[in-house]
């Protein structure tokens, strides 16, 4: 019977970083057990969800292959600094095509005379009109 174990290797530099049994039936069984004592957590775990956050860095991919065949290659340990692989989210746009209004100019005949003699007025009062105007009560030059 040959038990199939799940390896999360590195495709940098071909080594594992992490390892655990396929199924959770075989985590009591002997040859597992043995060779969870002889590689310790980092490299071998029990835990599936401490498995699945080795999986989740940058630069891994899963192979499932027999225990077996594992142990004929198990000292290629993965020493890289990994950071977690961040999974860009793609966000898609619909441009809504409103109706477009077409802005007209008023003209209020009425009103643009009215702001007009405002204007002149504010004008003379702070004495912004004329050229060659001092004030000779502000401090600027």
């Amino acid at each position: 019977m040959s038990i199939q174990i799940k390896i999360a290797f590195c495709t940098e530099c071909n080594g594992y970083h992490s390892a655990t049994p396929s199924d959770k039936k075989y985590n009591s069984h002997s040859d597992i057990i043995d060779h969870f004592f002889y590689h310790g957590e980092p490299f071998f775990t029990l835990d599936q969800s401490t498995f699945e956050k080795a999986t989740k860095l940058e630069n891994t991919e899963i192979i499932t292959m027999s225990l077996d065949e594992h142990i004929k290659q198990d000292h290629l340990y993965c020493y890289c600094k990994k950071k977690k692989n961040v999974v860009k989210q793609h966000y898609t746009y619909e441009s809504v095509d409103s109706v477009s209004q077409v802005v007209t100019n008023e003209k209020y005949s009425d009103t643009d005379y009215y702001f007009k003699d405002l204007y002149h007025t504010y004008n003379n009062f702070h004495g912004v009109s004329q050229q060659n105007n001092k004030n000779y009560n502000s401090n600027r030059t």
